[in-house]
């Protein structure tokens, strides 16, 4: 296991005591992009996911191979404190890996999603095994180590019938501990959930696998407080192809009170998809994806775009132009994947999203909108930013974060022979990111 120094990217200058609003955070790891890395897996481009825990530390998961290109994996967490430095006491220096192996040769295991539960455990999920892949799910204590009472010793695995791959998505822990996960498959989108124990939930679904409605590609999903499933995808039609939302009810069945018959078409441009889903306070759904006017070429295509729903699933046309806000770059961006944007909401109801491209440049494109979808000149001309330009190779931002005095980013890029996590922060003094916690 390798890991890298601090280091300060060439785009940012050096840091003195009167940083401005938006600049890099000289209280935050000491203004840097601070870093760990592991040896690059030979299949580089599975996504990343981070998530923060209720003590401001958070982790990155990701895959690290047993050497430089390997085909032999695991899952790798690396752990970073509320400062933003390193957490070396976690795993083995800094990061924690899990194998799923057995002792097979060349077993491939890719992390996916990430969660940390209130008692500072971590929840990892991720795709391992050869084709069709198996699901691979394991719980850590707060330094890293295997929780060992949770599926098999530390690790719980969900195989589907059949061949066709089965490819995780994100991961979210309800309040009675029981982890949802989301699994694609070309038959069909599955929802699991796993009791705390880490076993199939036979109270759900058929054994606790429910088959999902598969009239719209599912990319994400979330529960709001009365415990129904609200899914967001892309709706293949004819001529385009638009924004989905669909919300069920608890046991799994269609809410047809929501939207028309259950499920909510949002239509900004000829070509558009929904990747994260966001809950305000009053049951309102933020909805944020990607869109774009030609043909078709890819869910990681296009320009951030975000729409507002409210609770009934009608879009809520005092939010942007008419219920839909689309911040164009000057280009039509392209990701290294999707889902691709990440979403953060303060208390003070401004959005704040994120999305790492590839094309025209590598970089990562923040905007921020005020909570009438209009863009927030306080955070930059037009609301957009960029950060990072052509600094990294093959960069993949896993989430945006904020806390009550700045805005984190955090996420992968690849190396020579190295997968390198990242973590930084940006200041917030008189609201440029402000506030809340995501």
């Amino acid at each position: 296991m390798k890991t890298a120094a601090l280091f300060t990217a060439a785009l940012f200058a050096a840091i003195s005591a009167q940083a401005a609003d938006g600049d890099a955070d000289p209280t935050y790891a000491g203004g840097t992009v601070v870093t760990q890395s592991v040896p690059s897996p030979f299949y580089q481009s599975y996504e990343p996911d981070t998530a923060l825990a209720a003590d401001g530390s958070l982790a990155v998961i990701g895959a690290a191979g047993t050497s430089a290109y390997s085909i032999a994996t695991s899952l790798a967490v690396a752990k970073f404190r509320s400062d933003g430095a390193p957490d070396y006491e976690f795993g083995n220096f800094g990061i924690a890996t899990v194998d799923f192996s057995d002792g097979a040769a060349d077993y491939p295991a890719y992390g996916r999603s990430i969660a940390a539960l209130p008692d500072g455990r971590w929840l990892l999920t991720g795709r391992i095994g050869p084709s069709p892949f198996e699901i691979g799910v394991a719980r850590l204590f707060a330094n890293g180590q295997l929780d060992l009472n949770y599926g098999t010793l530390g690790r719980a695995r969900i195989a589907f019938s059949g061949s066709e791959q089965n490819v995780p998505g994100n991961v979210l822990v309800d309040g009675e501990q029981r982890a949802w996960i989301l699994v694609s498959r070309n038959s069909g989108p599955y929802l699991v959930r796993l009791t705390p124990a880490g076993t199939l939930d036979a109270n759900f679904g058929d054994g606790g696998k429910l088959l999902l409605p598969n009239s719209f590609a599912v990319t994400c999903f979330t529960l709001d407080l009365q415990g129904r499933i609200l899914l967001g995808g892309v709706n293949f039609g004819q001529s385009r192809y638009d924004m989905a939302v669909r919300r069920l009810l608890p046991d799994g069945g269609i809410d047809t009170s929501f939207g028309d018959a259950g499920v909510t078409l949002i239509s900004p441009d000829i070509r558009a998809s929904a990747q994260q889903l966001r809950l305000l306070p009053d049951g309102r759904i933020v909805v944020a994806g990607n869109s774009y006017a030609s043909a078709w070429r890819g869910t990681n295509y296009g320009r951030i775009t975000v729409a507002r729903l409210l609770d009934n699933g009608r879009i809520d046309t005092t939010f942007g132009q008419a219920g839909v806000r689309i911040v164009d770059f000057g280009s039509e961006d392209r990701s290294s994947s999707s889902p691709d944007t990440h979403v953060a909401i303060g208390t003070d109801g401004k959005v704040t999203i994120g999305r790492s491209i590839v094309e025209p440049v590598s970089a990562i494109r923040l905007t921020r909108l005020l909570p009438n979808g209009q863009p927030d000149a306080a955070f930059a001309p037009q609301g957009k930013r960029t950060l990072f330009p052509n600094t990294y190779s093959t960069l993949s931002l896993s989430r945006v974060l904020l806390t009550p005095t700045r805005l984190i980013l955090s996420g992968t890029y690849n190396g020579s022979g190295v997968r390198t996590f990242f973590n930084t922060g940006f200041r917030d003094g008189d609201g440029i990111f402000r506030d809340g916690l995501q």
